[in-house]
């Protein structure tokens, strides 16, 4: 489980970007942190994978604070997806950039063999595992990060706009793979302006960018039109079909 407990932070010399922010992300359970640019998103995301501390507040992983935690500890709890894949990658080949993880762990070459081709093959990169990475698709390099991740077996999965430009069956292989992740006991974080992506796949929403930022049931976000004007959000197609409908 993670959670989030009261978090502050502002940058040197500017207003509070958030303040006593906290969430609940339970095992095999997503929350999508949403809201305008500006709003923090990228900044609680930093502060949660340690690349950056809050001035106030905790981050808690199965009740055990990463305050003081040097970020390669962090990463022993939590797998982190960033925006561009390419500042990820670094191997000449598929394979070894996602056996390179499990390589830091000590593992057999058979154990790290088996996560290798499990991580591959629900990305659908098993057949380029000998390819280097760059000579892979925008699509491709992307679930090559996901997958060296999913090598690494953390109990907390962030992604930062893994949707982003993917076409719908590249979406559809990462809605599977965090339905997998989920069903699997992970605790997932997925930073998104693509709200109808939120809709079919999280189970809470931590909104940013209002007056009181809070942790909602998805269905309760989208049919708060007040909210959804304050964080400058537009609902999913189905949630605007429902209203032109009635």
């Amino acid at each position: 489980m993670l959670e989030l407990r009261k978090l502050g932070f502002a940058y040197q010399g500017q207003p509070a970007l958030f303040d006593a922010i906290s969430a609940v992300v339970p095992d095999g359970h997503i929350l999508a942190i949403v809201g305008r640019n500006g709003a923090g998103k990228s900044t609680l995301f930093r502060i949660i994978n340690g690349l950056l501390r809050p001035q106030s507040g905790d981050v808690l992983v199965d009740g055990i604070s990463t305050s003081g935690k040097k970020i390669f500890e962090i990463a022993a709890y939590m797998g982190t997806v960033f925006q561009s894949p390419e500042q990820q990658l670094f191997a000449a080949r598929v394979e070894d950039e996602v056996a390179f993880g499990p390589q830091q762990l000590g593992l057999s070459t058979e154990k790290i063999l088996e996560r290798v081709t499990d991580a591959l093959n629900r990305t659908s990169l098993l057949d380029q595992s000998t390819q280097h990475p760059l000579d892979l698709s925008a699509a491709e390099r992307r679930f090559l990060a996901i997958a060296s991740v999913l090598a690494m077996a953390r109990p907390v999965l962030l992604l930062d706009e893994a949707q982003r430009g993917l076409d719908r069956v590249w979406t559809e292989r990462l809605e599977d793979v965090l339905a997998a992740e989920r069903a699997a006991g992970k605790s997932i974080i997925v930073i998104c302006h693509d709200m109808d992506f939120v809709e079919r796949n999280a189970d809470t929403v931590l909104a940013l960018g209002g007056l009181n930022p809070c942790q909602i049931p998805v269905s309760e976000f989208f049919s708060d039109k007040k909210l959804l004007t304050e964080v400058s959000v537009e609902p999913p197609v189905v949630y605007r079909l429902r209203e032109f409908m009635t």
